[in-house]
């Protein structure tokens, strides 16, 4: 099995743990990076990292939505009329710049994995939309400011998870007229006729690439979509999209990310400004992180220890802490700590207790295995190589590499990497070493 794949099924492991809207926005950006990573190894192309926030199941509806949307424009304008009449290409222009604003209903269909609830998505504008699950979950995303916004609320708990993306907007969805230029050229499949609820429905198939397979159903008086279908054929998942209202009546205020009253609130930082590759202190990872900050103590068999600051290797979002470490035998040992640990703990450890406990330290302190033990490893030391050459040459990437997840007493999460096998007696010596960082 690829590399990619056992990654995809850590993500799905993941999700069994934890709410569908944590671990897409977690492992929606983990699967980006290792599959990037695969990328830049076989040479196939994938989204960059500006999609980032697409893969998240707070944003991603209504996005799909707009895309398929322009899709059928375009499939208008280069596949003739949809009930026979002849529209002018500025008369549909004209007629779907009318209608930024829309609700539908959202269904999605995996292969593998938990099921995810259906919901309604309302889309205000290109930037706020409001998405009520089934479950009784209200999602808001609102993009307008220079740093946007998202509100997850519990109802039934009174709980509410306000997630902070700063530096991340202004942004918008992708804007229709532009999205339509892109697939002019492009050739489309009509699939005839059929009837649903008395109306006769037009049908088209386009496929603008491997990975996306789009069906629409239209009505040929109002021209507008009102069934959609979208294949995603590499996530091995079919959104389904309908129940479309181009004139919803809902109040602005249903729109904000204020949190109610009487709510109890967990607030997430996620930083998308750059990240500037420097040495630091240990001190910097104290003053940095949210939760307790380590360092490693003395070992006996340390030989130079480095403590790097790096954009997160794995999100590609925010900062991570790797101190590193060469060892007398020449192997490279890394300890990952960020923020992301503790912001999604709930879900890290879902899995974290599935995996085999390795090592239980004298200090508390416990080792795990990782699923995706041999993917990760190489995404952590490639990001110290590139960071810090003079540290590790990523030349020097052995087939022995290995990722540990470190569990603390106070429940702080860290990753162990290890370029080289290590003996138990080793690792359990790294793991005894690990000193909190005080305040000087």
């Amino acid at each position: 099995m690829r590399p990619a794949n056992n990654m995809k099924n850590l993500i799905r492991k993941l999700r069994y743990d934890a709410g569908v809207e944590t671990h897409d926005r977690i492992l929606g950006n983990v699967l980006q990076a290792l599959d990037e990573s695969e990328r830049i190894k076989s040479a196939v192309s994938r989204p960059n990292i500006r999609r980032i926030i697409m893969k998240s199941k707070i944003t991603r509806v209504a996005a799909a939505a707009v895309v398929i949307i322009a899709i059928l424009i375009g499939i208008n304008h280069f596949g003739g009329s949809i009930d026979g009449a002849s529209v002018a290409w500025a008369q549909v222009v004209e007629q779907i710049n009318n209608y930024t604003k829309y609700k539908c209903r959202q269904r999605v269909v995996r292969e593998q994995g938990p099921e995810i609830p259906t919901m309604d998505v309302y889309h205000l504008n290109l930037s706020q939309r409001r998405q009520e699950v089934e479950n009784g979950d209200i999602h808001i995303i609102d993009m307008r400011g220079t740093d946007a916004i998202t509100l997850e609320l519990k109802p039934d708990q009174m709980k509410a998870t306000v997630t902070k993306l700063i530096g991340f907007g202004p942004r918008s969805d992708p804007h229709i007229i532009e999205m339509v230029k892109r697939f002019e050229q492009e050739s489309t499949e009509k699939l005839g006729t059929k009837k649903k609820n008395g109306k006769i429905l037009h049908g088209f198939r386009h496929q603008p690439n491997k990975y996306n397979d789009f069906t629409v159903w239209v009505d040929p008086k109002t021209k507008l979509p009102v069934e959609i279908e979208l294949i995603h054929t590499q996530a091995g998942q079919t959104i389904f999209l309908d129940e479309f209202e181009f004139d919803f009546e809902l109040d602005p205020s249903a729109f904000s990310t204020d949190v109610p009253d009487g709510y109890e609130v967990k607030t997430i930082i996620q930083d998308y400004r750059p990240v500037e590759s420097r040495v630091i202190t240990a001190e910097d990872i104290r003053s940095g992180l949210n939760h307790t900050a380590y360092t490693i103590g003395n070992l006996p068999w340390l030989e130079k220890l480095i403590i790097m600051q790096v954009v997160e290797p794995s999100s590609k979002v925010g900062k991570a802490y790797l101190t590193g470490i060469v060892s007398d035998e020449g192997n490279n040992i890394i300890i990952n700590q960020s923020n992301m640990h503790s912001d999604y703990k709930e879900g890290y450890m879902g899995w974290i207790l599935k995996e085999q406990l390795v090592i239980e330290a004298s200090t508390g302190a416990k080792l795990y295995t990782h699923p995706n033990s041999f993917v990760a490893a190489r995404v952590f030391l490639e990001s110290f190589a590139e960071a810090n050459p003079e540290f590790f040459e990523i030349e020097n990437l052995s087939e022995e590499r290995f990722t540990r997840m470190i569990v603390m007493p106070d429940g702080a999460i860290m990753d162990l990497v290890a370029n080289k096998q290590m003996s138990n007696e080793k690792l359990q010596e790294l793991v005894e070493s690990l000193t909190e960082i005080k305040a000087n």
